[in-house]
């Protein structure tokens, strides 16, 4: 695979980033406390479309609710940081970090607007983990484009069932995994048809 000799330096920092948050949250209060990852910066509706605290949908995404949901974030975080950001170029990695956990906000406040649940309280790294999963596929396509391997189904499957796992549990925020995805995929495109990036996995 291409672009794995360096460290990822943006990603550490990124998941540096994250942990602090998590600790600083757990020093003042509690990750579990809605009320209080609310003061700390968590995306809700009301405060983002009627106070314009749009800051918000940037801090949801270095927030998480408990440890659990910070470990599993961070280390999905590591492992695709590890396969694209020395592919991608800092700069474009971390554009496509930033778009997708913010898009995935927006998707998130969207549909549960429509959904009736403008009170939901969200946030994690989750969405803009899922956009950089979107561009490793962008990646995977391009790298394998026109070679006789199961690796780009194999990696689909894996997302389709990643996604479908999130749909079992109600707590979990499925439409800023979608957003983000979504986000992720499209912008990788765009940013692969102004410079050659590609992945492959054959070892």
């Amino acid at each position: 695979m291409q672009g794995r000799n360096k460290i990822p330096v943006v990603t550490i920092i990124l998941a540096a980033i994250n942990v602090l948050a998590y600790g600083y949250v757990e020093w003042k209060g509690s990750s579990y406390d809605a009320d209080f990852m609310l003061q700390m910066g968590a995306v809700y509706e009301p405060f983002i479309l009627e106070n314009h605290e749009y800051y918000r949908l940037i801090t949801h995404f270095f927030l998480h609710f408990g440890f659990e949901h910070l470990v599993n974030n961070m280390v999905s975080l590591i492992i695709l940081g590890y396969a694209l950001e020395n592919v991608m170029g800092r700069v474009r990695y971390i554009v496509l970090y930033f778009l997708s956990g913010i898009l995935a906000g927006v998707t998130s406040i969207v549909y549960n607007v429509v959904a009736g649940n403008e009170y939901a309280v969200s946030c994690g790294a989750s969405g803009a983990v899922y956009g950089l999963t979107g561009a490793l596929l962008v990646l995977l396509i391009v790298g394998n484009r026109g070679r006789r391997t199961s690796e780009v189904t194999r990696y689909i499957l894996f997302i389709g069932l990643s996604l479908y796992s999130g749909t079992q549990d109600i707590s979990i925020d499925n439409a800023a995994h979608i957003g983000g995805f979504i986000t992720g995929f499209l912008i990788c495109l765009l940013m692969s048809k102004k410079k050659r990036m590609e992945v492959t996995y054959e070892s």
